[in-house]
């Protein structure tokens, strides 16, 4: 019965039989998977960095996976035949083999520990390079054509894009590794804990019937049933939980919005508002929290009370052997835990269904933000020809984001040196021309375009962004090169000269700066990058007048062949343009230009 030296020597074979086997089970059960929408929505995510990876690397990383979780099977079975053979010597009152299993086990316990640092580095540099890889597939789909501005369009946006790339990510490739790590080590486990706990049974005797190798049978019908009424009490919990990451997302986002905003909120005095907005968004995280309480009650109820009846019920199945001498107490032992090991094994997918909504959720959240990306930019634009020394539209027409024509058939034409203010009630389309002009409208265009080209074109909105770092990185962004003496000469022209010794200094500049500082920055990059093409969308409006025409005979002066479109509300803007456009609040047949 208590054959462990057999079982140490055929270690290695069985190592490598097993290995092959789950090798070709793993190729088999992907083969399957990928038939099924499970399959398809985690291949569409995975593809990607299996792409852009070194296949043999990754492939012999997996299979030392493999070999470790196999080896973490062998060493337990290994560890039940020891502690078999110690009991059983204790029992027999032999001290010289007691002695010497205790030694041995004392070696396998050396060996467990060497085993599981190997697995815990081999793992995490196996999560890590994943991790690498797929955070940068998300970074590249989400700032590529300008997805990131572009998504906003989206009726169905993707909520939480920041959540699904820092959050989603790292925990969908720690969840895929522990279901598959968990799977494996189940299904191995079964077999073998199977095997060992069918050598130790005899016939169970139940009711005056007698049932050969009735313990095996019995263990496998009692958690089968636990696993199934487990699943019945939990399913509903992949929609909680779907619902809990989204919920707690918005939450977290609506904070943050909140900080962004403070000064705006704090001039309306909007706290009471905005507190009434955060607690209900609040309110539903603790409403969606609580259903998930109810739920997990009966669950963790349930599964508390299945743990805690396997604890016993080995030895009272195999009570009657033992009290008529047909097993050793080291076979006690050995079935004890073999039938825990077999009962965690069988119980993993049991035990591992909360853990699974949470991962099923987060693959849904994935493949929701690859999906929608890759849908983006869809739209049908109008026809653009690159000329760097003129900008001219024919026919252009533009539909609004609510699918009716915005602007229809605009016509004007600028050579180099021209100017063009285009002007407006709100709402009538100045700034989604300039826009479609800047060729980031996500909308659907026809029409022609020929301007210079998008990197010799320059695009500054109302309040210019500038990023965190240095105030000279700042005002390069994103890549402007210029050294510190241009830097300085360029900002005392547009009376920003108080900043010059602060170059280096790392702050929140988009704080500290005012609205009127931030747009005579937008002059700055004018003049360190000289465009052909700039498109101005109401630049100035924080500037008083003097400093507004001071800075555009500035750009009129140091840039006479650059071509200017601006959007505006003041009159007096009409005199550093040589031409105007009027966009009224319904669409035109005819849209031009007119001489200044």
């Amino acid at each position: 019965m208590n054959n462990w030296q057999a079982e140490l020597n055929s270690s290695f074979s069985w190592l490598c039989t097993a290995l092959l086997c789950v090798s070709i089970g793993l190729y088999l059960a992907g083969l399957l998977l990928h038939r099924t929408h499970f399959g398809q929505k985690f291949w569409y995510v995975v593809k990607p960095c299996w792409q852009q990876s070194n296949k043999f690397k990754t492939l012999g990383l997996i299979v030392l996976l493999l070999l470790m979780i196999l080896l973490e099977v062998r060493i337990s079975v290994l560890n039940t035949f020891f502690y078999n053979g110690l009991y059983s010597s204790l029992q027999k009152q032999q001290a010289d083999a007691f002695w010497f299993f205790a030694l041995i086990n004392l070696m396998l316990v050396i060996v467990k520990i060497i085993h599981a640092i190997i697995n815990y580095f081999l793992q995490q540099t196996f999560e890590i390079r994943w991790l690498e890889k797929l955070n940068a597939q998300m970074l590249t789909r989400w700032l590529e054509n300008k997805n990131y501005y572009l998504i906003k369009y989206q009726k169905d946006l993707p909520d939480n894009i920041d959540q699904r790339i820092e959050q989603d990510a790292t925990e969908f490739v720690q969840g895929t590794l522990e279901a598959v790590r968990g799977v494996i080590n189940a299904i191995v486990s079964t077999i073998e804990f199977t095997i060992i706990l069918w050598g130790l049974s005899g016939i169970l005797s139940l009711f005056g019937v007698d049932i050969p190798k009735g313990v095996v049978f019995f263990i496998y019908i009692f958690i089968i049933v636990a696993t199934v009424f487990s699943v019945l009490i939990g399913r509903p919990l992949i929609r909680l939980n779907f619902l809990k990451e989204k919920l707690s997302g918005d939450y977290r986002y609506s904070l943050i919005r909140l900080r962004e905003n403070a000064e705006s909120i704090a001039f309306y005095s909007g706290e009471q508002k905005e507190q009434q907005n955060l607690q209900e968004k609040f309110s539903a995280v603790i409403h969606n929290r609580w259903n998930i309480v109810r739920r997990m009650l009966g669950l963790d109820g349930f599964n508390t009370g299945v743990t805690q009846i396997a604890m016993i019920l080995p030895l009272m199945l195999q009570s009657q052997r033992f009290f008529a001498g047909q097993v050793t107490l080291g076979d006690m032992h050995q079935t004890v835990q073999s039938f825990n090991r077999l009962m965690r094994a069988l119980s993993f997918f049991r035990l591992f269904y909360d853990e699974f909504t949470l991962y099923q959720a987060r693959l849904n959240r994935l493949y929701g933000f690859f999906t929608t990306l890759e849908h983006l930019n869809t739209e049908e634009k109008a026809v653009v020809t690159v000329d760097e020394h003129r900008l001219t539209v024919s026919n252009l027409t533009i539909q609004g984001i609510d699918g009716r024509t915005l602007l229809e058939n605009v016509n004007f034409s600028l050579k180099s040196g021209d100017a063009l203010l285009i002007q407006g009630a709100s709402g009538t389309g100045k700034t989604t021309l300039l826009k479609v002009l800047a060729g980031i409208y996500p909308i659907k265009t026809t029409g022609h375009i020929v301007s210079p080209s998008r990197q010799n074109a320059l695009f500054l909105p109302q309040r210019s962004y500038v990023p965190q770092g240095t105030l000279k990185e700042a005002i390069c962004y994103p890549a402007i090169q210029a050294t510190e003496d241009e830097l300085v000469s360029v900002m005392k022209q547009c009376r920003l000269e108080k900043y010059s010794e602060m170059l280096n200094e790392e702050k929140d500049w988009q704080q500290i700066l005012s609205p009127g500082e931030l747009q005579r920055i937008a002059f700055v990059r004018i003049l360190l990058t000289k465009p052909a093409l700039i498109l101005l969308d109401e630049t100035t409006s924080a500037l008083e007048e003097t400093m507004e025409r001071q800075l555009y005979e500035l750009v009129r002066k140091s840039l006479p062949e650059s071509i200017i479109v601006s959007v505006g509300h003041r009159c007096t803007l009409q005199s550093y343009h040589t031409q105007t456009m009027t966009l009224g609040y319904c669409c035109m047949n005819k849209l031009e230009c007119e001489r200044a």
